[in-house]
């Protein structure tokens, strides 16, 4: 267990009677926070990186092009990785109630009941990316020893407002906004981003990989009856992993300018941040499941 905070008393987590519906977050040390922030640079990294290689090396003139095995490798260390941020994430769960006068944050093991009164302020990173969070400022002029990672900080610094006028005043700033609408506008699920990046490329994958067999083997099963299933079977799964690297690679090149937009606009207007976001989202789909699409017929009819 950790050492107890100078200015928030810990005990044994047991269960209350009549406990409060609590915030589901995440309690980061500052190395461990360090840690997620490098597995998940380190995951999108790979991601990219394997993608990229997808793309520049599946059709290299060969007469039977595979996806290149390094890009395989990459996938491999991405799952790896992927599983560690999942562990990580799994040990840090926690959970915050905000009570009239003191906050009980429960996390594995540990219960710290921190008074209201002994916390001077309560800021959000000002990084909210790719997660949103929370800091607070002890009267003693230290922080808490754990910062509070949650998606959506908006309900958490209301509930503090009722009681500290500065939580109420950081309710309102612009990034509070932007992981606010975040949180809540379109978020995509599992299912979503499942069909997004594994079905959704069996659409121009499909696609190519028929106009390919009309155009060297003469007819949509030639492939099939002069060499078998199995090298038919790997053409086309080559054609789905290359287009669903190209996606991959086209999805985070749209990204980056919507954050950057939905960020710009709720730092103009806070107000409008869901309306700002629910822009940018509907625009990447457009972009996304209608322009790879276009863009496909563009270079199949050149």
């Amino acid at each position: 267990m950790s050492s107890p905070h100078a200015d928030a008393a810990t005990a044994p987590a047991a269960p209350r009677q009549a406990a409060l519906p609590g915030f589901p977050v995440r309690a980061w040390t500052a190395p461990r926070r360090l840690a997620d922030a490098v597995l998940r640079a380190l995951l999108v990294a790979a991601v990219l990186a394997a993608a990229v290689l997808v793309l520049l090396f599946t059709f290299t003139g060969d007469a039977n092009p595979m996806p290149p095995p390094r890009a395989g490798v990459l996938a491999l260390l991405a799952l790896g990785l992927y599983v560690l941020l999942r562990l990580l994430r799994w040990s840090s769960a926690a959970t915050l109630q905000v009570e009239p006068e003191r906050l009980v944050l429960e996390r594995r093991g540990e219960r710290f009941e921190i008074p209201v009164s002994s916390v001077e302020s309560v800021r959000g990173w000002r990084l909210p990316l790719p997660v949103a969070g929370l800091a607070l400022r002890m009267r003693s002029g230290r922080s808490f020893q754990y910062g509070v990672q949650v998606e959506d900080p908006l309900p958490v610094l209301e509930a503090l407002g009722q009681e500290q006028a500065q939580a109420k005043e950081e309710a309102r700033h612009p990034l509070t906004a932007f992981a606010h609408a975040r949180a809540t506008v379109m978020r995509p699920g599992a299912f979503l981003l499942a069909f997004k990046f594994l079905l959704f490329p069996l659409i121009p994958g499909g696609i190519m990989f028929r106009a390919n067999q009309y155009i060297t083997y003469g007819g949509p099963f030639a492939q099939y009856r002069m060499y078998g299933l199995a090298p038919y079977l790997q053409s086309f799964f080559t054609y789905w992993v290359y287009f669903a690297a190209a996606l991959v690679v086209y999805a985070a090149l749209l990204r980056v300018p919507a954050e950057v937009l939905a960020l710009g606009g709720t730092w103009l207007s806070p107000r409008r941040a869901r309306g700002v976001r629910r822009f940018v989202e509907l625009t990447c789909a457009l972009l996304y499941f209608v322009g790879s699409l276009g863009l496909l017929a563009v270079q199949f009819l050149s």
